[in-house]
């Protein structure tokens, strides 16, 4: 169940996290961006890493034009939660 989860993540004034996307084998950074609910809710469903462009004020799924997605495997929260 996801909807505790997000309710559990200290969201800042704009609604957004940061998240980090690492290589599984590595611990490589492999992106740092920012999300929003909606972000996360579709990373769940999807396993593909989506983030909120602030630029541009909407959803974006990494791979989208380039076809190199990050493929989600687990999501893990920091001890602060933000």
């Amino acid at each position: 169940q996801v909807d505790p989860i997000l309710d559990t993540i200290k969201w800042d004034e704009k609604g957004l996290a940061v998240a980090i996307a690492q290589n599984v084998d590595t611990g490589a950074l492999l992106m740092q961006g920012f999300i929003n609910r909606e972000a996360l809710l579709k990373t769940v469903s999807s396993r593909k890493a989506t983030f909120y462009s602030r630029s541009r004020s909407t959803l974006w799924t990494k791979g989208e034009t380039s076809e190199n997605f990050i493929n989600v495997l687990d999501i893990f929260l920091d001890c602060d939660r933000d």
